[in-house]
């Protein structure tokens, strides 16, 4: 009795725990498992933790499974990602987003019109995430490609905010027309073009960089197409290589709100030694007597250090930027939105850039079959410049030509206060601080870049996209050169200038994808698609001199009583396109794309309007094969091959045609009257230029991926090159485009990476090394005085230096030099024929380096981490062409010049003050290697148990351009021209709310 009374008992008391735990069995959780971009993870692993309930994800990311605990965790794993665990809160819908493992072989990179998995590529691409460019202060994105990929050369043309930098990837494929790469921004091509309003016709304009309005915190990620199997997709256009930037989508599981921040200083990276104000009054006494004309300094001691003209233009300048961002991809909804404000300061006095952009990233998925994205940015940037190298003629000097010609003699003011405007011996003088405080130069630019697609998918596996993209463009750029401060202006009564130019491109895109898994082993993959795009250029200039007052300047152009120029402009082009690949896999070992394009362009003659660009690659994992699977620390190797034809189209419009000129006047009856003439020859069989290019890689990764390499060895072709070539006068023209030459360039590129150290102390590396080697393999019917057969580009044609001659008995002991004194140059007589003269010149060196590389080094303990990057690039030489070392003129000098020959210093190689015979040789030439400490960074992440709220949140500080290691004697061996590049340290903070 008792025994049934406890069962009873018993029963009932476990009824409820039996009934609640049957209730939880009846638990399904549906969802999809995705990667960061969006792409479907199929055969993702789930467990319900604490249990073996387990399923996987089909072939369309899609998972469902039943669970025993409403309350409980699923783990989520998926090769080349990260395994994470979800709550699963009592929700029966869940969607999980993947991060990838670092460095995978799994990772996903986006290559031409998709995506594919890193161990799937054929081609060569090298990939830059945004953690690697994370909390960089750079203006644009082609400053956080500086170094961190492999064959990629990228140099400062302008150290200014917002100036240009110049890109070339493997090498330049053209001699005349464009050498940039295509970037790709959110699917829709453009260049860095500035599409900025012309300066005046005094040559005042200095060109910006066009990607200064995409803001580089918006970025997800970069990725370098490098090869003619990942670039022959875009066909014309990839010759030089081609930038994928993908901005940032939606992602989590709620919205989260960010804030990025920095604020820092600037300073100039590098002074040039130059003499102070008792040196240079010396030099200046030297350089007199020399001339027969009388010192112009009794007392050069007296004068002391003088005026030091880089403390005068240079100053430490504030750079900072402030962007909030919101982020979701909750259900059927993805969005990213931000705001960003960029204020940076030059270093030159009256020089300074704003950014105002705003971005609305956003995914909707309208049904199973209908999925709607777009990708729009605005960007405002505001940029006062001042003329840099090369800008003005000699009339409008640069930062550079300021420092260098004006004498450390005089001050910066007079006695009654006012501006120093001349100095011993200078021509077109003006003071260097007055005429850069007073030049007004404001360029206004608004930029709108984006896309809406619409994806359809009727079955499964079937795709098809449309896209419609638009880069709007309108620039304004306001100049003024007031008369009592600039040369100038002086010389005009004042000179403005008023530009506005608007572009319109816009593009359409519509494809078709297929994908297919055949009987497990088969993997394919189909992509067909047509593309239009359209640009047209208008701009418009108004160039007025001549005012009353300096205090209206352009705003009253009205009252200029001088000359007015005034110019217009309209530029069209247009291009159809059709383009076609296939991916094909075996048994995730054997690899096989093809692709092809055709383009056809305004551009370009009536008989060549279309070019053909096909590729083939393939790729074998060797890693995959069973006998290698028995080596347990391999974990990927794969060998790869490609060829392929490339095409460029960069060279302006209407060049194939005859063109009109109206800028000469005729005399008819004794009367002038405007006329058009011919002045450009018509070329109905102009053509593109054509890259052939083939490359041979190895990947390689050991130990779960910890180590890794990648190496390629590559060769390409260009033929059909753009010169201009020169016509007889009997033609009645002096020059025509015509397809002539031919161009090759061929290296190999090395990439190395590890996760050396895991664990509560990490440590994380990579290298990247590449040498390129550029020939002119012909030059057709074309001419050139500084490109030869044989030889690369960018040579430096001179005479060969040998010192001076000391005293009167080295003069008479030869013949090849005549009116010579002591203390003049010295150089070889090459060819030993008792004269000199241009056939003494040789090709005494190259702008071109050698190879390039860069290092990355990333340390972490716990919530700290340092990281410290590395750049450089060996054997390029510079032309030093700015008079530092130039004894035979009255302006600065560098320090080198105190050790020159004089009568008091006879056993001196340096040229004497006043020398006569300056030509251009071995002495100029320097060695502009280098080795720079791009950035070293500090930073430290908020851990949940300091500051729940804010936990992932981090503060850092850094520094750029710390350090530069060279024998170059001017600003920077990387460029910049006359305008330094800076040095910045800064902190900053990023809050994860």
């Amino acid at each position: 009795m008792k025994k049934r009374i406890f069962s009873t008992l018993f029963t009932l008391c476990i009824l409820p725990a039996l009934f609640l735990r049957a209730q939880e069995k009846k638990l399904v959780v549906t969802g999809a498992v995705t990667a960061q971009n969006g792409e479907k993870l199929a055969g993702a692993s789930l467990l319900e933790k604490g249990t073996t309930n387990a399923t996987k994800s089909d072939t369309a990311g899609n998972f469902k499974i039943g669970v025993s605990n409403a309350n409980g965790t699923l783990i989520v794993s998926y090769v080349g990602y990260k395994t994470t665990e979800i709550k699963i809160g009592g929700q029966s819908k869940i969607d999980i987003m993947m991060e990838l493992s670092s460095a995978s072989v799994q990772e996903v990179v986006v290559v031409g019109y998709g995506t594919q998995q890193r161990k799937d590529i054929t081609g060569s691409i090298a990939s830059i995430s945004s953690a690697a460019i994370k909390n960089q202060p750079a203006v644009s994105v082609d400053q956080l490609i500086q170094g961190r990929a492999a064959g990629v050369d990228v140099s400062q043309a302008s150290g200014a905010p917002g100036g240009r930098l110049n890109i070339r990837i493997r090498g330049a494929s053209s001699l005349n027309a464009g050498n940039e790469p295509l970037f790709v921004i959110d699917d829709v091509p453009v260049y860095n073009n500035s599409k900025d309003p012309s300066g005046t016709s005094y040559g005042t304009f200095t060109p910006t960089n066009a990607l200064a309005s995409l803001n580089p915190n918006d970025i997800e990620s970069i990725q370098v197409l490098k090869d003619a199997s990942a670039t022959a997709i875009y066909g014309s256009r990839g010759s030089n290589g081609v930038i994928i930037i993908t901005t940032k989508r939606g992602s989590g599981n709620k919205m989260t709100v960010d804030y990025n921040g920095y604020y820092g200083v600037q300073t100039i990276a590098n002074k040039l030694e130059l003499m102070n104000g008792r040196q240079h009054a010396e030099y200046l006494n030297d350089w007199a007597v020399s001339r027969n004309l009388p010192a112009p300094f009794a007392d050069p001691a007296a004068i002391g250090k003088g005026t030091d003209w880089q403390d005068e233009l240079f100053r430490s300048a504030a750079i900072q930027n402030h962007q909030v961002s919101l982020s979701s991809a909750k259900g059927n909804l993805k969005y990213f939105v931000s705001g960003n404000y960029f204020n940076q300061d030059g270093i030159v006095v009256n020089s300074n850039l704003k950014r105002y952009s705003f971005r609305v990233n956003a995914d909707a998925r309208l049904s199973e079959k209908v999925k709607f994205s777009q990708s729009l940015s605005f960007a405002r940037t505001i940029n006062r410049s001042v003329p840099t190298s090369g800008a003005g003629g000699g009339n409008v000097r640069s930062v550079g030509e300021k420092i260098y010609a004006t004498s450390p003699t005089i001050p910066v003011f007079d006695e009654n206060g006012e501006y120093v405007d001349y100095w011993y011996n200078a021509a077109k003088a003006e003071s260097p601080l007055a005429s850069l405080l007073t030049i007004k130069n404001k360029l206004q630019g608004d930029n709108f870049l984006g896309n809406v697609a619409l994806e359809y998918k009727p079955i499964e596996n079937l795709t098809f996209k449309s896209l419609v993209g638009v880069n709007l463009i309108n620039r304004n750029n306001q100049e003024y050169y007031p008369r009592a401060t600039t040369y100038i202006g002086g010389l005009l009564g004042g000179l403005g200038m008023i530009g506005e130019r608007k572009v319109t491109n816009i593009l359409n895109e519509n494809t078709v994808r297929y994908t297919k898994i055949f009987r497990e082993k088969h993997n394919v993959e189909l992509l067909g698609g047509f593309s239009w795009q359209k640009e047209q250029d208008f701009s418009t200039t108004t160039e007025p001199s001549g005012f009353a007052d300096d205090r209206l300047g352009i705003n009253s152009i009205g009252s200029a009583t001088g000359s007015t120029i005034i110019n217009s402009s309209l530029n069209e082009w247009a291009m159809a396109s059709f383009l076609g690949r296939a991916n094909y896999q075996y048994d995730d070992k054997y690899l096989l794309t093809v692709s092809f394009r055709a383009d056809g362009s305004s551009k370009f003659g009536a008989s060549n309007k279309w070019g053909y660009f096909p590729s083939v690659a393939v790729g074998y994992r060797l890693s995959e094969e069973p006998f290698m699977k028995e080596l347990k620390f391999l974990s990927d190797l794969k060998i790869r091959g490609s060829y392929g034809l490339t095409g460029n189209q960069e060279i302006g419009s209407y060049q194939s045609i005859a063109t009109l000129s109206t800028s000469n006047f005729y005399i008819f009856d004794n009367k002038l009257f405007p006329a058009a003439r011919h002045n450009r020859l018509a070329n109905g069989e102009l053509k593109w230029e054509k890259t052939a290019q083939w490359d041979i890689g190895l990947d390689l990764a050991f130990f779960d991926s910890r180590l890794r390499m990648t190496a390629d060895y590559y060769k390409k072709d260009t033929r059909d090159l753009l010169f201009t070539v020169d016509l007889p006068a009997y033609s009645g023209y002096s020059s025509a485009l015509y397809n002539t030459g031919g161009l090759q360039n061929k290296g190999f590129e090395v990439n190395l990476g590890g996760d050396i150290f895991t664990g509560d102390f990490t440590w994380t590396a990579d290298l990247n090394f590449a040498r390129n080697k550029a020939e002119v393999t012909s030059l057709g019917r074309a001419t050139s005085t500084t490109l030869f057969v044989g030889y690369p580009p960018g040579n430096f044609l001179g005479y060969v230096y040998e010192g001076v001659f000391h005293n009167q008995a080295e003069i008479d002991a030869q013949t090849a030099q005549v009116n010579v004194k002591p203390g003049d140059a010295k150089y070889r007589d090459v060819n030993q024929d008792g004269l000199l003269n241009a056939d003494d010149r040789i090709v005494m060196g190259n702008s071109l380096p050698e190879f390039i590389y860069g290092f990355n080094s990333s340390f972490g303990y716990k919530n700290f981490s340092l990281t410290v990057f590395l750049q450089g690039a060996a054997g390029a030489d510079r032309v030093e062409n700015t008079g530092l070392t130039d004894p035979s003129d009255a302006g600065n000098k560098s320090v080198n010049l105190l050790n020159r020959w004089s009568s008091r210093n006879p056993n001196s190689n340096i040229p004497r003050a006043g020398f006569s015979n300056v030509l251009t040789s071995t002495y100029q030439l320097m060695n502009a290697s280098y080795l720079k400490v791009r950035n070293v960074q500090l930073s430290y992440t908020i851990p949940s148990s300091l500051l729940p709220k804010l936990a992932g949140s981090s503060v850092y500080v850094s520094g750029q351009n710390l350090l530069t290691q060279t024998d170059y004697i001017g600003y920077d061996p990387d460029g910049g021209g006359d305008y330094p590049t800076a040095t910045t340290l800064m902190f900053g903070i990023n809050l994860k709310l």
